[in-house]
């Protein structure tokens, strides 16, 4: 009697799991059917968050809206983001589903180091991107790069570590110049010009402002070059009087 009773009590126990697994199922089944409308519904707005100029900003936003047809989980994120990217002004971004019908666009704004002479600006991760320049607030300001063609990219790491060698006597390039056969030459924001030639010119850089440091800030206002091209020195040409 008693393994019978056992044996009824594992019958009992393996029917009471299977009746809750059925009536789970069903009701999971009857909550997808009801939020299906809900998931099919157009999307109801896409929230941009950038600081890009105003009317980039509006331009952006109309494409974006172009997507409001999209379904909540249908809307493609991967396309969007793209898309949003595609755009000058943006430097990467961000694309995120918020529930219940909404998207949110997170856009950063490029960040311009320099200018260059051929067209463009240069941003702080070495890229040409071409923009209205009359957008760009106080671009004259910047410095100007100049290089062969191909050369962005390189000419603004060159930029980044020559700042970084002036900058230690709180000097700054206005203009950093590569002719076509590799021949550097900056400018200073004081209007000194550095010619370091086309080989090895950081450490000739490194050496001239060791001697300009040691020698020439108080004379820096009469300074109108500085060629650092020499093995064991630089010349120096001065401004006439006057």
């Amino acid at each position: 009697m008693t393994m019978s009773d056992g044996a009824q009590t594992v019958h009992w126990s393996w029917s009471a799991k299977f009746l809750l697994a059925l009536v789970l199922m069903t009701a999971g089944l009857l909550t997808w059917q009801a939020i299906q409308p809900w998931l099919q519904r157009p999307l109801q707005q896409i929230i941009l968050q950038t600081d890009i100029p105003a009317s980039e900003k509006i331009i952006l936003q109309a494409q974006l809206n172009a997507h409001l047809s999209d379904s909540f989980f249908g809307a493609d994120l991967q396309l969007i983001r793209q898309e949003v990217e595609s755009h000058s002004w943006v430097n990467g971004a961000k694309v995120s589903r918020v529930w219940p019908n909404r998207l949110m666009v997170e856009a950063p704004r490029q960040i311009f180091m320099a200018r260059w002479r051929g067209g463009g600006f240069i941003n702080h991760e070495g890229d040409l991107v071409l923009v209205n320049p009359s957008q760009v607030v106080g671009f004259e300001q910047l410095p100007m790069l100049a290089g062969p063609e191909g050369s962005v990219w390189a000419m603004s790491e060159l930029f980044r570590q020559m700042s970084w060698l002036v900058g230690r006597d709180d000097l700054t390039i206005d203009q950093l110049t590569m002719a076509r056969r590799g021949a550097v030459e900056l400018r200073l924001h004081n209007s000194i010009v550095l010619v370091l030639g086309r080989d090895q010119v950081l450490p000739r850089l490194q050496r001239l402002m060791k001697v300009y440091h040691s020698h020439f800030v108080a004379k820096s206002s009469t300074i109108k070059r500085i060629d650092g091209r020499y093995p064991h020195g630089v010349s120096v040409a001065w401004k006439e009087a006057g």
